[in-house]
């Protein structure tokens, strides 16, 4: 068995319990498409043979839709639609793909941040589920754009940043939005 093979089975099993701590959480679905994604796109490639990359701006359009609020929700779900649209295009241009994702990526690490500087600013507090979240999306942000820029040793920065990003999916199954705050001193702010 391939050292990313193992990595795959890894995600799998530690992603799908996340959703459960974070239940009632304004991230619930977040999770649920993380704890999804791997699972669905495991037996898509291996019943149809179709590779993940393909289905990744899909799924990354879902989490932006999940973190955006109501009234957002609408505009994001047009985009989705124009998204679905522009996969099938590129849909035989993995490199086209990988760049569509690096994008995408880059809206979800905008909406993170904003929700972080957000409670920075107001409450005085840095949040430790968001500070977590938000360097997962960046190890997400870094794997697509070693891949993009080099096919081999990107997909071995890939699978090792997928390794590390077990240790967030761990984390998530016992940090929540509201388990922990840090009081940012005055003098910093």
């Amino acid at each position: 068995m391939k050292v990313s093979q193992i990595i795959n089975y890894l995600s799998i099993l530690i992603w799908l319990m996340p959703p459960i701590k974070q239940y009632k959480t304004q991230y619930f679905a977040f999770f649920v498409i993380l704890a999804l994604s791997d699972p669905i796109l495991f037996s898509i490639y291996s019943v149809f043979g179709i590779q993940a990359a393909r289905f990744y701006p899909i799924l990354i359009s879902l989490v932006i839709i999940s973190l955006s609020n109501i009234k957002e929700r609408f505009l994001w779900i047009a985009t989705s639609i124009l998204i679905l649209i522009l996969t099938y295009v590129y849909y035989h241009n993995q490199t086209k793909l990988y760049i569509f994702c690096i994008i995408l990526i880059s809206i979800v690490l905008y909406q993170i941040v904003s929700k972080l500087l957000h409670i920075v600013i107001q409450e005085k507090l840095l949040n430790l589920f968001l500070s977590l979240l938000l360097f997962y999306m960046l190890i997400n942000e870094f794997k697509f754009i070693a891949i993009t820029l080099n096919l081999y040793q990107g997909s071995i920065s890939f699978s090792i940043a997928s390794f590390t990003q077990l240790f967030f999916g761990i984390s998530f199954s016992f940090i929540t939005i509201n388990t922990k705050n840090f009081p940012i001193p005055p003098k910093l702010l």
